[in-house]
């Protein structure tokens, strides 16, 4: 069974780790600068994209204040830290919320299904000495 009690670590051990994190490669979009301005935050990211949004999107950021959102920064690479919320989040989980997820999973679901492999190729070259796709007929069009 998983425990959901807090547990504190120390601020030693707290270093230890995200030295240890910083080695590991991390398939996550990385922020080079994140902070508040002009009632948005605002998110610069290492490959020269950037993007901003409204904090009131957010139910992390429902009950914050200018002087709680002025304290809006980044903790390591890859996570947005607002410390007198107690808010910490990934800047992918971020990206992923304000694109969208029935968006992204129907883009990825073409793109993987658009992927060419040496098994599609031979079973279109085998379709094709077989005289190609069956024409459609009156039959098929009604079904």
């Amino acid at each position: 069974m998983i425990s959901t009690k807090k547990r504190s670590i120390s601020d030693a051990e707290f270093e230890r780790q995200m030295r240890e994190a910083e080695k590991t490669a991390v398939a996550e979009p990385e922020a080079t600068q994140a902070f508040y301005k002009d009632g948005e935050i605002h998110i610069y990211l290492a490959s020269g994209w950037n993007f901003s949004f409204l904090p009131k999107n957010f139910p992390e950021f429902e009950k914050a204040t200018e002087k709680d959102l002025e304290k809006v920064g980044l903790m390591g690479k890859y996570t947005l830290s607002c410390e007198p919320l107690d808010v910490d989040m990934s800047i992918g989980g971020i990206i992923f919320e304000l694109i969208g997820d029935k968006f992204l999973n129907a883009e990825f679901a073409r793109r993987i299904g658009s992927a060419t492999s040496e098994k599609k190729k031979a079973a279109s070259r085998a379709n094709g000495k077989l005289g190609g796709r069956p024409k459609k007929t009156k039959k098929d069009a009604v079904a």
